[in-house]
C-alpha cells in the first residue's frame, strides 16, 4: 500500500510538471508554437499509448504470478519477452513517425507541425522500453524506482525544453523550429528516466552477486539461461501481447477525444480563411485553459482513486449500502469541488489569461474551456467509479461517444463561429460523456440523481455568491494596481483565496457539507469539524 500511494503520488506530481510545463512555453515562445505543441502533442499521445498502453500493467502482473511461485526463470523470460516485443514496436513507431512526418502533417491540415512531429517521434525508441522496465520492477513489489523514473522523467523534460525553447530563440529560429525543439524535451526525458532504471537495476543486481557470494550461495537463474530458451520467451510474449491488448483498447479511448481537435480545428480554421500560421496562434489561443482544467481534473479523479479500493472491497462483500454510500460521496465532492473551480475560473478568467499568458487575448474562449471543468471531472471520477464496481468497458464507450460528438459538432459550429465553436463543443462532447457516466454509475452502484443530486439550490446560491465576489473584488484590485501582467496577477491572487474561503465557509453555512464529514478528512479534519459547527451553531 505504501508503494502504491508512493507510485500514486509521483503520478499526480509528473502530471502536474506536465500540465504546467505549457504556460513558460507560451511565455517564452508565442502561441503560435503554443499552438503547434499543443496540435501535435496529443497525436504523440495517442501513438505513445498504442505503443505502450497495457505493457506495464500486462508485466507487472505476469511478473508477479511467476514471482510468487518463486520461478525466477519466468520472471526473467517476461522481461526478455516484453524488451524483445516493445523493441520492436519502439523501432516501428519511430519509423513511422519520422519518414511520415509529412504524410501526418498533411492529415493534419498544417505543414508547420512537420518538424515537431519528427522531433518527438525519437521518444519512440525508448518509451516502449522504459514500459517494460517500470512493469518489471512493479511486478516484484518496487514501486519507488518506477515512482522516481516517472518524476526524472517529466524535470528532465521539462527542463531541455525551456533551455532548447531559449537557445533557439536567441538565434530567432521559426515557429516551426521552435515547436520542434519543445517537443524534443519528451526524448530527453524519457532518455534521463531510462538511465536512473537501468543504473537502479545494475547496482541492485551487482548487489545481489554480491550477497549470494558471501553467504556461499548460487543464483537460481540467470537472465542468460533464462533467454537461451526461445521457445519459452516466445510463448510469454504471446501472453504478453494477449494480457496487455484489452488494457491498451481501453486505455486509447482518452488521447483519442484529444486528437479530435487535432485532426479537425487546424483544417477548418485554415479552411474559414487563415492561413497555416494564423491557425495555430489560434489553436494556441484556444489551448490557453486547458492545462488549468485538466489540473481540476486530476486532482478529482486522484480522489475517486482514492475510494476505489473501498469501492472493490464493498462490491465483492455484495455491501449495496456501502457501494452506494461511496459513489454518492465520490459524486459529492466532485460536484463541490469541480463547481467552484469552473465558476472561479470564470470570474477570473481575463485575469488568469492575462496573469499566465501576459494578454487577455480570447477570454471568451479561456471562459468556454474553463466550464469544461465541472463536466471533465465529473467524467474522470464516473469513470475511475465503474472501474471499482466491475462496469470496465463502460467509460471507454462513453469517451468514444463524446469524440463522435465533438467531431460533428466541430464540423458545425467552427466555420461560423470560430474558436468559440469548438469551445462549445468540448463543452458539449464532455457533458455527454459525464451524463452518460453517471447514468452507468447509478445503474451499477446504486447512487442515482436522488442520491447525489442534492441541494441544488443551495449549491447554486453558494456559487453564485462566490462568483460575484471574486469577480468584483479581483477588478477592484487589477484597477487600483494600474492594469497589466502584474495587476492581474494580484488579482488572480486574491480573488483564488477569497474564492476558496468564501465557497468554504458557504458550503459549510447552508449546509452542503456538514461538520462530521470534515471531521473524517485526514489530519486538518477535527480542526475544520470544529470551525463548521461554530459556523452553523451546531451543539
Amino acid at each position: 500500500m505504501q508503494g502504491a500511494l508512493l507510485l500514486g503520488l509521483a503520478t499526480v506530481t509528473s502530471k502536474l510538471l506536465g500540465t504546467l510545463q505549457k504556460i513558460p512555453l507560451q511565455n517564452i515562445a508565442g502561441d503560435g508554437v503554443f499552438g503547434i505543441y499543443n496540435t501535435v502533442y496529443p497525436f504523440y499521445i495517442l501513438l505513445t499509448v498504442i505503443a505502450t498502453a497495457g505493457i506495464p500493467v500486462a508485466v507487472a502482473r505476469l511478473v508477479a504470478d511467476t514471482e510468487a511461485v518463486y520461478d525466477r526463470t519466468g520472471t526473467y523470460q517476461i522481461a526478455a519477452a516484453g524488451l524483445i516485443m516493445m523493441s520492436i514496436t519502439g523501432v516501428v513507431g519511430f519509423v513511422a513517425m519520422y519518414m511520415g512526418a509529412g504524410n501526418i502533417a498533411g492529415w493534419i491540415g498544417n505543414m508547420h507541425t512537420e518538424a515537431a512531429i519528427r522531433a518527438s517521434s525519437y521518444a519512440m525508441l525508448i518509451l516502449p522500453i522504459l514500459a517494460v522496465l517500470r512493469g518489471y520492477d512493479q511486478g516484484r513489489g518496487r514501486m519507488t524506482t518506477t515512482a522516481v523514473s516517472q518524476v526524472v522523467e517529466q524535470t528532465a523534460r521539462v527542463i531541455v525544453m525551456i533551455v532548447l525553447l531559449l537557445v533557439l530563440y536567441v538565434y530567432e529560429s521559426t515557429e516551426a523550429e521552435l515547436a520542434a525543439g519543445a517537443t524534443f524535451g519528451s526524448f530527453a526525458g524519457a532518455l534521463f528516466a531510462f538511465i536512473v532504471l537501468v543504473v537502479t537495476m545494475v547496482r541492485r543486481r551487482w548487489r545481489a552477486v554480491q550477497d549470494m557470494r558471501a553467504k556461499g550461495t548460487i543464483m537460481a537463474a540467470t537472465m542468460r539461461d533464462a533467454i537461451s530458451n526461445i521457445s519459452g520467451v516466445w510463448l510469454w510474449m504471446r501472453r504478453l501481447a494477449w494480457t496487455a491488448l484489452p488494457i491498451c483498447l481501453g486505455a486509447v479511448v482518452v488521447p483519442m477525444m484529444n486528437v479530435v481537435d487535432t485532426f479537425t480545428l487546424p483544417r477548418l480554421l485554415h479552411a474559414s480563411g487563415s492561413s497555416e500560421l494564423e491557425a495555430m496562434e489560434q489553436f494556441g489561443v484556444y489551448s490557453r485553459a486547458f492545462p488549468l482544467v485538466q489540473l481540476v481534473t486530476m486532482v478529482a479523479s486522484s480522489l475517486a482513486v482514492g475510494l476505489v479500493p473501498a469501492l472493490v472491497l464493498a462490491q465483492r462483500s455484495g455491501d449495496a449500502k456501502q457501494v452506494q454510500s461511496l459513489t454518492a460521496a465520490a459524486m459529492k465532492w466532485t460536484w463541490l469541488l469541480a463547481a467552484a473551480s469552473a465558476v472561479g475560473l470564470t470570474a477570473l478568467s481575463a485575469h488568469v489569461n492575462a496573469a499566465l499568458y501576459m494578454e487577455d487575448k480570447g477570454t471568451l474562449v479561456f471562459v468556454l474551456v474553463a466550464c469544461t471543468a465541472l463536466p471533465g471531472a465529473l467524467q474522470a471520477v464516473c469513470a475511475a467509479m465503474l472501474q471499482g464496481v466491475g462496469a470496465v468497458v463502460s467509460p471507454a464507450l462513453h469517451l468514444l461517444v463524446a469524440a463522435l460528438v465533438k467531431v460533428s459538432l466541430n464540423v458545425w459550429l467552427v466555420p461560423t463561429l470560430g474558436l468559440e465553436g469548438a469551445a462549445l463543443s468540448a463543452l458539449a462532447s464532455l457533458s455527454v460523456a459525464a451524463m452518460l457516466g453517471a447514468r452507468s454509475l447509478a445503474r451499477a452502484g446504486g447512487a442515482g440523481p436522488s442520491v447525489w443530486a442534492w441541494g441544488s439550490a443551495r449549491l447554486a446560491l453558494a456559487l453564485a455568491a462566490m462568483g460575484g465576489a471574486v469577480w468584483l473584488t479581483a477588478t477592484a484590485v487589477a484597477h487600483l494596481c494600474g492594469g497589466g501582467r502584474g495587476g492581474a496577477s494580484a488579482a488572480t491572487a486574491i480573488g483564488v483565496l477569497l474564492g476558496a474561503l468564501l465557497f468554504g465557509a458557504l458550503a459549510v453555512m447552508l449546509r452542503l457539507v456538514r461538520p462530521a464529514e470534515l471531521a473524517a478528512l485526514p489530519k486538518v479534519g477535527q480542526r475544520l469539524a470544529a470551525l463548521a459547527t461554530r459556523l452553523t451553531r451546531d451543539k
